[in-house]
């Protein structure tokens, strides 16, 4: 695949910790990539940090979450017309760049609109019931990995990475209810180095299982 049409879209919120060297490494493995930073209102050394190596900066100003640094970063790639394809990555260094060049090299016969990284475990009750459902509905394994790559036109198409809570999976979910083309690559996933964004607890599994209701719904609702 020519990566000069591909962009890396990284959300990142007060990861000053870890933000250079996923940069960096990713730099390293895939070559030619070009690299989309939004910082998502991070109160910390992030934006300053990323912005001292070749990437693009885009700022949110004020923290608005996950999806909304990520529906910014696809605006912009897709405003600026160089991109066929946006492939999502963490800040925190938990996605193996090895595994980023293998989501990207998995689309490189042309004829897929999404590639979905597949984790090995769930870590959450929660997530695996969400993952569930996704297995008998569409055969997805792993519907709430931050590691995908998307065919940039489907973005267009469908204008919003997320119009509900979906845990960031909306936009995959419209696609496979439209029966985009889609591969699946098993990934990767290392360790934090602190504690979870996203966090743990009684309250984040009813969260996600609250995004499984809201999926189902739009999953009906996109078949009428």
């Amino acid at each position: 695949m020519d990566t000069s049409k591909v962009a890396i879209v990284i959300p990142a919120f007060n990861e000053a910790q870890t933000i250079q060297s996923v940069i960096c490494e990713l730099q390293d493995t895939v070559s030619g990539v070009d690299i989309i930073v939004v910082d998502d209102g991070s109160s910390d050394d992030t934006a300053a940090k990323a912005s001292a190596l070749d990437i693009t900066l885009v700022s949110q100003g004020t923290n608005r979450g996950y999806s909304e640094a990520i529906n910014r970063g696809f605006s912009f790639a897709a405003a600026s017309g160089k991109y066929e394809y946006v492939v999502t990555v963490d800040a925190d260094g938990q996605h193996d760049p090895q595994s980023v060049l293998q989501v990207i090299q998995a689309a490189s016969g042309g004829d897929i609109d999404i590639v979905i990284g597949q984790r090995s475990k769930h870590a959450r009750i929660s997530e695996m019931v969400f993952a569930l459902y996704f297995r008998l509905k569409f055969g997805i394994k792993d519907p709430l990995c931050g590691l995908r790559l998307y065919r940039l036109s489907m973005f267009t198409q469908y204008g919003k990475f997320e119009t509900f809570d979906s845990i960031g999976s909306e936009l995959m979910t419209w696609a496979l209810v439209k029966g985009k083309h889609y591969s699946t690559v098993d990934v990767n996933i290392r360790d934090r180095l602190d504690k979870p964004r996203f966090g743990s607890g009684i309250k984040v599994n009813l969260r996600i299982l609250k995004s499984l209701w809201s999926t189902i719904s739009f999953i009906r609702g996109s078949k009428m």
